[in-house]
This record gives C-alpha cells, structure tokens and sequence, in this order.
C-alpha cells in the first residue's frame, strides 16, 4: 500500500463529538487516497493529564476529569463505553503510584501524557470504523519513531505501517528515545509526528487540518481584513512561523523540505477549500506576504564590557538550548538579542554573568521581500498610528519586527496590515 498523504488532526480539530465525527467524514472521503492519520489529544486533554500528574506528585487526591471527558466523548459517540477501560484503568494506576512517590520525573510525565493521544487514536479508529472505514490505531513509540526522524530499521517501520489493517491513526506527539524509551516531542509535536512520518513512508503530502482556511496574512482575531495566503516557500513560511503565526509549527516544516514533500495548512470545517500551500521554490518579489504578531518574545540582553560573558558564549548557550536568535542589535553598552515566543531563554541566562531575559513586550513584524525599505515602510505606519517603538530590528532579510508595548500590539499588527497589505490587495 503506498500511503498518500499523512492528515494530521491537532487537538481543536477533536475537541468534542462532533467534531471527531466531522474529522472522520473528512479520512472517509479521502480513504480511496489511502492516507496515514496522526492525532493529537483532544482539546484541553494533555493541560489536564500533566495537571493530574503533578497533583498526584504532590500526594493529592485522584481527579475523575480524564475518565469523566474521555466517556462523555465516547458516549456523544455512540460507542463502546469500555473502549477506553484499559487505558484508564492503567492511567489511574501509574497516578496512585506517583502520589505514593511523591515526585514526578520527566519520564513519569511523559508516560502520563501519552495516554492523551493513545486514547485519542482509539476513539478515532473506532468511529472510523463505525462508519465502515477499516482503522486501526497505532502507538508511534512502538513504532521506533524517534524525535530525530531516525528508525531502527526503516523497511521493518514501513512494513509494520504498511500492514496495518485499514487506515492507520497513529498517535502524535510521541516518540522513542535513543534507548527505546517513550518520550514526548514538545509544543506542535504532533505537527512534527506527521512530517517524520510522511517523510518515512514517502508519502505524498503533509497535510495539517487546523480549524482555519489556511496561513491567513494576519492573525483573523486581530486583523479583521486578513485574507488567506494560498501558497507560499518554505523559507519564507519558517521565517513567519518564527515571528509566532501559530498555526505553522516550525519544527514539522524542516523534515518535509528534507524529503522533497509539500506541506499543505487545510480547514476541517471547509474540507474541499485547497488551504495553503508550502513547497520548495523560489519566492520572487511580491512585497509584504504577511504580517505577525507574539507576544512576549525573548530580549536576551547582554552587557558589555566587564559583563563577564562573552558573545561567543551566549550564543553557544542559546544554541545548547536550541534557541536560534532571530535578530542581534549592538547597542551602546551591550548587545540584545531577540528570540522568538515560546523558548527557555531564561535557561540561557542561569549562571551567565552580566546576562538577563525581558519578556514584558510584544513583536509585531513583516514578513515578505523587501529588505531595509520595507522596514522603512512599516516604520512608518507603527509611527503614524501613534505607536511607540522601542527597538526596530531591521535589516536586509525577509523580515522586519518591532517591539512596542504589549497592550499597543494589535493596534501595531492591524497598522502594518492595513497600510502595507489591505492597501495593495485592494
């Protein structure tokens, strides 16, 4: 069986019934491509198992809301109320023998959380085959799938996928470590499960099913004019992933480039809509494609001289970190260095002398071609809007951000996006 493509559902794809009924409508139309799916837990599901896990650590007593949601989802369903009873059953096990420990590792956590995606991938399986789609779920961890992308033995991993009966769901987020463990791939890990897998089995596509049309050219919520972007280069979608566009996860976009594969961003609530395209091309010239916003982005500051750290030793700390630092501006007394949303900066500055984190700010940028003059350009729409910029990072690449006061930072997007999008869609 060739598989083509991977359909990656994230966890507000599946929030309640039906909503998984509406993500199985979407595979069964679909099933003559033989797809591969991954799944994540469903909404709110892995916040609520690491909660439990570090109250049981903490010797509190056992919480019902994993058994109580995961039976309500199987009843609004229609399907077998033991469906589930095993995992459960295990679950509430590993959690009274955590509150007897009364510590919890990350190996404790990690095993805690997997039972989000394990029992999602058995409810959407079996809804799957209530609607005469042949399913079966699969652990990605039993698998061999590793964070790395790397199998054991790829032609036993591809034969094992491949003699799955019917259609393969196989559970996101999870993996195995270097010594067969299971272990977790982090925030959008299910993003990157369906890439690594798409990239094993050669499938076609990736496609990521959000509850949006596709890469928007602003965030919707704040940008009533946002308007899709059909397609775009997979250099230019990593660089607006950086600047926090949530909806593209940049660690699943590497291993698709890797193999040669296009990613598409689709709508499980517009199925036949064609979404957004990324793909390995030139993006020639056309101006500003979208405009981001995130907000609390790292500054890592470092002074200058006699701070007792070097430049070298920061970014090789950052780099131990795996934080790539998206600008570097050389002010007087020192160096600040901004990073995106969502890392550990503040691991990078423990035990480094003259080093310290902000995050009380917020970023907006452009993100197209155009260089220092399209920096000019946005700069003179945050000031016309009467926005305050209090660093500008700008330069000849394909973006261009500005810090401002996080309560100013809608009012900077829908600025950038108005004068410099709206004005030349219109």
């Amino acid at each position: 069986m060739v598989v083509s493509p991977v359909m990656k559902f994230g966890g507000a794809a599946l929030a309640d019934g039906a909503a998984v009924r509406r993500v199985c409508a979407v595979v069964a139309g679909r099933a003559r491509q033989h797809p591969a799916v991954v799944v994540s837990a469903h909404a709110g599901v892995t916040a609520l198992l690491e909660r439990q896990a570090r109250s049981a650590a903490a010797g509190h007593r056992r919480s019902d809301e994993v058994r109580v949601r995961h039976h309500t989802l199987l009843s609004q369903l229609g399907l077998d109320s033991e469906l589930l009873d095993r995992h459960l059953w295990e679950l509430a096990s590993v959690l009274d023998e955590l509150r007897g420990r009364g510590e919890l590792g990350r190996a404790q956590l990690d095993f805690v959380l997997s039972f989000g995606e394990r029992m999602s991938a058995r409810i959407v399986a079996a809804c799957l085959r209530e609607g005469g789609v042949p399913a079966t779920a699969v652990d990605a961890f039993d698998l061999g799938l590793t964070p790395d992308g790397a199998m054991r033995a790829r032609p036993a991993f591809e034969s094992a996928v491949r003699a799955v009966p019917g259609i393969p769901v196989v559970t996101g987020f999870l993996a195995q470590d270097g010594e067969g463990n299971l272990t977790t791939l982090g925030p959008n890990g299910s993003d990157l499960t369906a890439a690594l897998l798409a990239e094993a089995l050669e499938a076609g596509e990736v496609q990521l099913w959000k509850t949006v049309p596709g890469v928007m050219s602003a965030d919707p919520s704040l940008v009533p004019g946002a308007r899709l972007v059909e397609s775009m280069s997979f250099s230019l979608a990593a660089e607006l992933a950086g600047q926090g566009a949530s909806v593209l996860p940049p660690r699943a976009l590497e291993p698709a480039r890797r193999a040669g594969l296009c990613v598409r961003v689709l709508d499980v609530n517009q199925p036949t809509r064609s979404g957004t395209l990324i793909e390995e091309r030139p993006e020639g010239e056309g101006g500003v494609r979208a405009v981001a916003v995130a907000s609390e982005p790292a500054l890592v500051a470092l002074s200058l001289p006699g701070g007792g750290t070097t430049l070298a030793e920061l970014f090789a700390r950052m780099g131990a970190q795996r934080i790539a630092p998206r600008f570097t501006l050389a002010e007087r007394g020192g160096v600040t260095v901004f990073a995106p949303a969502g890392v550990s900066a503040e691991r990078v500055a423990r035990d480094l002398p003259g080093v310290s984190v902000r995050r009380e700010v917020a970023s907006a940028a452009v993100v197209g071609h155009g260089g220092a003059l399209l920096g000019a350009r946005a700069l003179e729409q945050i000031n016309a809007a009467g926005i305050t910029v209090e660093r500008a990072f700008l330069g000849s690449g394909r973006v261009q951000a500005f810090l401002v006061d996080p309560a100013r930072r809608v009012a900077a997007v829908r600025a950038l996006h108005e004068g410099l999008l709206e004005v030349a869609l219109a």
